[in-house]
């Protein structure tokens, strides 16, 4: 049987996730993110950090809809989170990152064209 706390600490680690991948997405796109002087090897560990937990993701997203689809299906209600319907937040998510994919497929694409 799944618990609701066990969800929720798997929510909370998908968002800490979140604003992980956000970070790195910033950090990638930073020109001068190796000539930062001081740290800079700080910075580079919590990148490689990042991008670990980044390819975790889909794992854990894929985790935590299985987690709720059966507590839901155990009770017969939604999964609210923040009065937000959790897989619906998910498959969110999901097309997002997927959108993001193909853009920088498609933006790659343009670079070898040229």
């Amino acid at each position: 049987m799944c618990e609701r706390k066990e969800i929720l600490e798997k929510v909370e680690k998908w968002l800490t996730a979140c604003e992980e991948e956000s970070w790195l997405e910033e950090y990638n796109m930073d020109d001068n993110r190796y000539n930062a002087g001081r740290d800079t090897h700080l910075t580079l560990k919590r990148a490689e950090k990042a991008r670990n937990l980044v390819n975790k993701m889909p794992g854990m997203v894929e985790a935590l809809a299985s987690k709720t689809m059966t507590w839901e299906s155990e009770r017969g209600t939604e999964f609210l989170y923040d009065g937000i319907h959790l897989l619906s937040m998910l498959e969110e998510y999901t097309i997002l990152r997927q959108e993001k994919k193909e853009e920088r497929r498609r933006q790659r694409d343009q670079k070898e064209h040229f």
